[in-house]
């Protein structure tokens, strides 16, 4: 059983500032328990016009900026165990999804060095990291998940780099997938 962390590099303008100030090949940050990424989480905006409405998402990385985003697909071998808190997380967020909000004060905080987390706020590396430490994952050391930035999760030790390039080449793969095996069904 695997996790897998998504990083991508999206144009959208809040991805942009992100990029422009971290200096990093990667601006945004996601959680999956599926290798063919149908069911991805992350904290991000909650519609398409308005980059200031953010809280928790459930991701479609097969249309919108994340169809075509360069990314970096890392897995995370875990535990039934592991897989069970992180899936439990996971769905408590889902079902709770209107209590949360994105920390707009936190990236300023993390851009000045101070914590300015509140609660039942994150921004997507916050909450990768909240899930990952929940499901005894640590990508933290002995910094403050608040100042978790989507790159940092590459220098994880135990994570395995799975994929880089486009998200659409990643997908391609299951799409060529299901269709042969929908060839063997009908012959």
């Amino acid at each position: 059983m695997k996790v897998y962390v998504i990083l991508t590099k999206t144009a959208t303008i809040p991805g942009r500032m992100i990029q422009k100030y971290t200096r990093k090949p990667f601006n945004h940050v996601s959680i999956s328990l599926t290798e063919d990424l149908t069911e991805v989480y992350s904290f991000g905006r909650l519609g398409k016009r308005n980059p200031l409405n953010g809280g928790f998402v459930v991701e479609d990385v097969r249309s919108g900026v994340l169809e075509n985003a360069t990314t970096a697909i890392l897995s995370y071998e875990i535990s039934k165990l592991q897989y069970r808190r992180i899936q439990k997380e996971l769905d408590w967020f889902q079902l709770t999804s209107d209590n949360y909000r994105y920390n707009f004060w936190g990236i300023l905080g993390l851009m000045l060095h101070l914590d300015l987390s509140a609660k039942n706020e994150f921004f997507c590396s916050q909450f990768v990291g909240h899930i990952l430490e929940l499901g005894g994952i640590s990508v933290v050391g002995s910094r403050s998940q608040n100042f978790l930035q989507p790159c940092d999760f590459l220098y994880e030790g135990e994570m395995e780099i799975e994929f880089c390039g486009l998200m659409s080449r990643y997908l391609e793969q299951f799409e060529l997938e299901n269709e042969e095996l929908a060839l063997r069904v009908l012959a």
